[in-house]
């Protein structure tokens, strides 16, 4: 039993005659009549029965009618499935996320599920490194960085905008309350908390340059293995931090808010990055193209 078996079955069985469904197929009348005889000499049973104005179904001949439109319509349903996710309508889409984008990649697969819901999203958020790791093992389709990592050599990236770094405190430990900038001088005696040296993104390093020319050495309290560390360390009250603006908008009803430092301008870059893959399914596509447009 085949499926041109089962179509010129079907076929026959909804025009309740071979002449009736060899018009509807295009095909010649013997071969429907060659393939229902295999059929039924397959089957060993007999799947019509020969009238004056046509053929009715025997009852072993209702019983396949019905399985066989279970079957066609499965295989509809199968057909637009597979248009669907290489349409990018459907599918799945997973992504990595570190810290510091969290914010900017809400907003971003906000905008594309409201655009394509039935496509499933998984999101991991996790250390630069591992995240990169993953995606060269094809267990991420992209992943959200900042623009200063080199491990990111070699990939396709989009940048998606500016993020200005900012000095990040609380009301007890704000260097210039009142003010709405904060002077490089303010920050003399002002403990901070700021990422380690070796930190991936950089933040810290011009800052600390800028402290410096200004004629004095940051009063580091707490080097933080990672922005979350830092954020947590500068809500607790022990120092100031520096971070993108958008790691402390991500926290509202957070004690936390950031202010700029007068006359110093710093500022990262959030980016998506993905392998050059040719074959990517039609989800991933439409979130690339999207992130494109939203850039």
């Amino acid at each position: 039993m085949n499926f041109k078996q089962l179509e010129y079955f079907a076929a026959v069985a909804e025009e309740g005659s071979i002449s009736g469904a060899s018009r509807e197929l295009h095909v010649a009348q013997p071969p429907i009549s060659r393939q229902l005889a295999l059929l039924e000499d397959e089957l060993g049973v007999t799947l019509f029965l020969r009238t004056n104005k046509g053929v009715d179904l025997t009852e072993a001949g209702r019983c396949l009618y019905q399985q066989s439109r279970q079957m066609f319509q499965s295989l509809r349903t199968m057909a637009d499935s597979v248009r669907a996710v290489d349409a990018g309508t459907r599918g799945q889409l997973k992504l990595g996320v570190v810290y510091s984008d969290v914010q900017i990649a809400t907003q971003l697969l906000k905008k594309y599920h409201e655009k394509y819901p039935q496509v499933e999203l998984y999101v991991r958020m996790g250390a630069p490194g591992d995240l990169l790791d993953d995606l060269g093992r094809g267990e991420l389709h992209a992943l959200f960085l900042r623009s200063q990592s080199d491990r990111s050599c070699g990939l396709r990236e989009q940048v998606l905008g500016e993020d200005p770094l900012e000095l990040v405190m609380c009301e007890s430990t704000d260097p210039a309350p009142g003010r709405e900038a904060v002077p490089i001088r303010a920050l003399r005696d002002a403990p901070m908390c700021l990422l380690r040296s070796d930190d991936l993104w950089g933040y810290s390093r011009d800052l600390l340059e800028e402290c410096r020319r200004a004629g004095f050495t940051p009063n580091v309290v707490c080097h933080c293995y990672d922005a979350p560390m830092e954020m947590q360390m500068v809500q607790a009250g022990f120092g100031v931090g520096f971070l993108p603006r958008s790691v402390a908008a991500a926290h509202p009803g957070s004690p936390v808010y950031t202010k700029p430092v007068l006359e110093f301008s710093a500022r990262s870059c959030p980016i998506l990055v993905w392998e050059d893959d040719p074959y990517q399914s039609g989800c991933v596509r439409r979130f690339l193209e999207l992130a494109a447009a939203q850039a």
